[in-house]
């Protein structure tokens, strides 16, 4: 046995035990953390199976982690909406997942071993297995691409220090290395349909590095600095917030800072520029952002940024009952309260006064 052949055997394992660990971190976003583990166990799985298919050993179940071979890109990006905090409707997810991945059995049960040996006789069977391998990666890489962008357009509550900066800049590259290597992966699979010798040699070979980039992507998401992006004092480490609350932050210290955050957002409103951060807020009263975002999750259970978006859809909703509503667009009130895109401003707005801004204006 070479030491080639025992690489996926030590993916698998540094795999398992990562998945241990995720399970084992106390988290406050609990859906982020079920889907991330559910990533690296499948990424397990698949290690473990390709270690056997390069050894030419049998276990009972061979060949189900290729069951589940689609639905890395949907989990990821998944994972992404989980992450921050954005709203999905799971039910139709759910659905839709559940319906390909039975569409895919119904594909994939009339393939056995025999096929698999002879893939020199073009069959039906054979043309539709690789037809759902190329369907498959096509769905993954159209997915992995929605979260690349959806983390490429990430807005920071706060600085970042250089190695927060350099935990996000390595997530980035890896998701589009990733993306690359599904596309390869795609290349290779179609010109496998003219070189039927060495298709499940290429299936293999696709099933690690998958594998590893999943697992690299999930390590690197893990030490992800979500405070960061949402300036929530729910979202810092344990020991963090038992130090702010064992601070000098006294009832009445709370309640004057509270006083201050709510004076600056009214009378400057500073909130009208797209890119204001906590960092800007806590500077304008004096106050450390962990400070000003235990008082906010204090007084109103939320975090920083949907603070300001309450002060951004107040500002909206006046100048849509203003006269200049009738003079300017939809888009031009949402960018002068505050938001940086049409969508933005639409998902808030509904989520605030449970109508879109058109219903309202009606």
């Amino acid at each position: 046995m070479t030491f080639l052949n025992t690489i996926p055997l030590i993916g698998a394992l540094f795999a398992f035990l990562l998945w241990m660990l995720i399970l084992s971190n106390k988290v406050q976003n609990k859906a982020a953390k079920i889907t991330l583990s559910t990533i690296v166990l499948m990424s397990a799985h698949n290690l473990f199976e390709s270690y056997l298919y390069y050894n030419g050993l049998t276990w009972p179940g061979l060949g189900l982690s290729y069951l589940h071979y689609h639905l890395i890109g949907p989990l990821f990006l998944l994972y992404t909406y989980f992450l921050f905090k954005i709203e999905i409707n799971l039910k139709l997810w759910a659905f839709v997942l559940i319906a390909y991945t039975l569409l895919r059995l119904a594909v994939l049960e009339p393939i056995d071993d025999d096929i698999l040996d002879n893939t020199t006789r073009i069959t039906p069977a054979l043309v539709g297995l690789l037809v759902d391998n190329i369907l498959a990666l096509l769905l993954n890489i159209l997915l992995l691409l929605l979260a690349y962008l959806k983390i490429r357009k990430v807005r920071f509550a706060v600085n970042l220090t250089s190695q927060e900066q350099l935990n996000f800049n390595w997530l980035k590259s890896l998701l589009i290395i990733a993306i690359i290597l599904y596309f390869a992966m795609l290349l290779s699979a179609i010109v496998s349909i003219f070189d039927d010798n060495q298709w499940l040699v290429y299936l293999k070979i696709e099933s690690v590095l998958t594998s590893i980039f999943s697992l690299s992507i999930a390590f690197m998401s893990m030490r992800f600095p979500i405070f960061s992006v949402f300036g929530d004092f729910q979202n810092l480490p344990a020991e963090t917030k038992k130090k702010y609350a064992k601070s000098s932050l006294k009832t009445d210290t709370l309640e004057q800072i509270w006083e201050d955050l709510n004076r600056v957002m009214k009378e400057d409103r500073p909130y009208r520029n797209p890119e204001y951060r906590l960092n800007d807020l806590s500077a304008s009263v004096g106050v450390s952002v962990h400070h000003v975002s235990q008082v906010i999750n204090e007084k109103q259970g939320i975090s920083f940024s949907d603070f300001v978006n309450q002060f951004r859809i107040k500002d909206a909703l006046d100048l849509l009952n203003s006269p200049r509503a009738k003079q300017i667009t939809i888009l031009a009130i949402s960018l002068e309260a505050g938001f940086n895109s049409k969508t933005a401003f639409y998902k808030t707005f509904k989520k605030v006064t449970g109508k879109t801004p058109s219903d309202y204006m009606r």
